[in-house]
């Protein structure tokens, strides 16, 4: 575009020049418009050398000269006729023809843009012509022989047309992300700002009534609950971050579905039963019962459905789940997941909004039953991720439906659905105790470190604290062998980080160095940091901010493991 703007000027400047020439050949013309048709070839021959040797030859460009006054035009360039479709000496006759070529609305609006020209400032009109081709029209006036003249240079602007099209797409695109991340932050930091606003304020009372452990034990019970309900939100917020940018990742694994719909079960009956409303989960129709799918997120999109449905539905309803095989096709299942609920329902008008993130179906959604909104929208991504889809049947009042529809491939294992499904890995280490275990604890946060001491001490555990990874590895690799049970490592550390620390033990050659249980403490909480642990030679990832009753069952079921029992 600039290269255009350039030669426009250099051009405009001999047009300048050359009106001299060209008025006294506009006179003769003016006379002989009616007259002569060879007279009028040969008119236009000389004007065309003429302008040919001033301005050279111009295959993109075309040009007009016209009496400012009586819009009369004095010169068109033989290539006019690349633009409007009309031979040069006709629109040297009638200049009307170009209105023909380039539409009524163009020409109608040409007209009025050039009549409100005042000659000084900068004029341009662009228009079709062709077929789906773009043309840019500009204007200077200069004044000769007491004749003021209108030259247009007409020049191919299409593909800077589309370039600019794209551009403007682009811009809105980008306001458009732009407008959805700031309403995006601006929710996010509402919804954050509320529940730690709850945590500090419960922590202030339970510092005023420190002599009252009742109260104060109750104020910092509801101050966890909220922190929970934080960390809830926290996750969801990375879980949207990571779908919307397309770092999700899925990790499929062999899963049984017998047992999953056991797992989901134990979770929810007694919350669910202890409100006082019917649960039921059942599988139905099933001929195999292996599966390969990411069981972590199938699990966040079936609980949250019963989350929802357990908040909606009052005392003396119901919630039932259904695993369903709808067909086995090729090694492939068609598999219905639904959670039925008896609860107020959704207006149809709304079942699409509460699939967007910070979307509820009313303003008071929030206040009356709690939620910030995220987790539909974030099952409906998930689901999406998994090749499915989700299909919600509500009525006002009567109750809502979440089907979920699945193509699951079949594992390619032994299949037998009359065995006992098993919950051997879950619950591994719920008896174990941390009395005499001696444990190596990496975190270079001071305050994390002085908080898991002291837990961890008070139940029974001998805490040596490092604190960088070098120094980890210094106590591990400068102690007897199996002089620690457990080595708890911080992820990010200074010097070396905790799954540097991790290979580097496991490749040491002691003879511990395959038998000692590691554990990563991380703040990185999605599935690819957990695989990533693993494959630098951890046994497990605890995920921060550190649910210790979790850490110990954890560990528990690590040792378990490592010392076969």
């Amino acid at each position: 575009m600039t290269a255009y703007i350039v030669a426009y000027s250099v051009i405009l400047f001999f047009i300048a020049a050359a009106v001299v020439s060209f008025a006294l050949i506009w006179v003769r013309t003016q006379k002989n418009k009616m007259g002569d048709r060879a007279k009028l070839n040969t008119t236009l021959k000389s004007n065309d050398k003429l302008f040919a040797d001033i301005f050279g030859s111009s295959e993109n460009a075309a040009f007009i000269i016209v009496d400012a006054k009586t819009h009369s035009p004095s010169y068109v360039s033989k290539n006019a006729s690349d633009f409007f479709g009309t031979e040069a000496s006709k629109i040297l006759m009638d200049i009307t023809l170009v209105g023909g070529a380039v539409g009524k609305k163009a020409w109608r609006n040409f007209k009025q843009s050039y009549f409100e020209w005042n000659g000084q400032s900068a004029f341009s009109f662009e228009f079709s012509y062709g077929k789906d081709k773009r043309a840019l029209a500009r204007a200077a006036r200069t004044k000769r022989m007491g004749v003021e003249y209108d030259a247009f240079m007409i020049y191919d602007v299409t593909e800077q047309s589309k370039e600019m099209d794209t551009l403007r797409d682009d811009l809105d695109r980008a306001l458009g992300e732009a407008a959805g991340k700031l309403t995006f932050l601006s929710s996010m930091s509402h919804e954050i700002r509320t529940p730690m606003n709850g945590v500090m304020g419960m922590m202030e009372l339970a510092r005023k009534n420190i002599n009252n452990p009742q109260k104060a034990g109750d104020y910092l019970s509801r101050a966890g609950e909220l922190s929970k309900f934080l960390l809830s939100m926290i996750n969801d917020i990375l879980d949207i971050s990571k779908l919307e940018s397309g770092k999700m990742l899925l990790y499929n694994t062999t899963f049984d579905i017998f047992a999953f719909a056991d797992k989901i079960k134990n979770m929810f009956n007694g919350m669910v039963t202890g409100k006082g409303i019917n649960f039921k989960v059942e599988t139905v129709d099933f001929t195999t019962r292996y599966f390969l799918a990411d069981e972590m997120r199938l699990t966040q999109v079936v609980t949250n459905f019963i989350s929802n449905a357990n908040k909606f539905t009052p005392v003396g309803g119901n919630i039932d789940v259904t695993f369903k095989q709808l067909d086995n096709i090729g090694g492939k299942a068609q598999i219905l997941i639904r959670v039925r609920d008896t609860g107020k329902g959704i207006a149809p008008e709304n079942i699409r909004k509460i699939m967007r993130p910070f979307e509820q179906e009313e303003a008071s959604t929030a206040h009356h039953y709690g939620g910030t909104g995220l987790g539909l929208a974030i099952c409906d991504q998930i689901v999406t991720l998994m090749g499915g889809n989700i299909v919600v049947d509500s009525v006002l009042g009567k109750g809502t439906d979440f089907n979920v529809f699945l193509s699951l491939e079949v594992a390619d294992v032994e299949q037998d659905l009359n065995s006992p499904v098993s919950n051997e890995e879950e619950g591994g280490g719920d008896d174990f105790a941390y009395d005499g275990c001696r444990i190596l604890l990496a975190e270079d946060n001071e305050v994390n470190a002085e908080i898991a001491i002291e837990i961890l001490t008070d139940e029974g555990a001998v805490v040596t604290h490092a604190k960088d990874g070098q120094e980890a590895l210094d106590f591990y690799m400068d102690k007897p062998e199996n002089s620690f049970d457990l080595i708890l490592l911080d992820i990010h550390m200074p010097k070396l980080n905790g799954r540097e620390v991790a290979r580097k033990i496991r490749a040491s050659g002691k003879g511990d160095a395959e038998s000692v249980a590691l554990l990563a403490l991380s703040a990185d909480a999605f599935v690819e940091d957990v695989k990533l642990s693993k494959q630098a030679g951890m046994d497990d990832h605890v995920s921060k901010p550190i649910d210790f009753d979790a850490l110990r069952k954890t560990a528990g079921a690590v040792l378990k493991k490592k010392r076969g029992k």
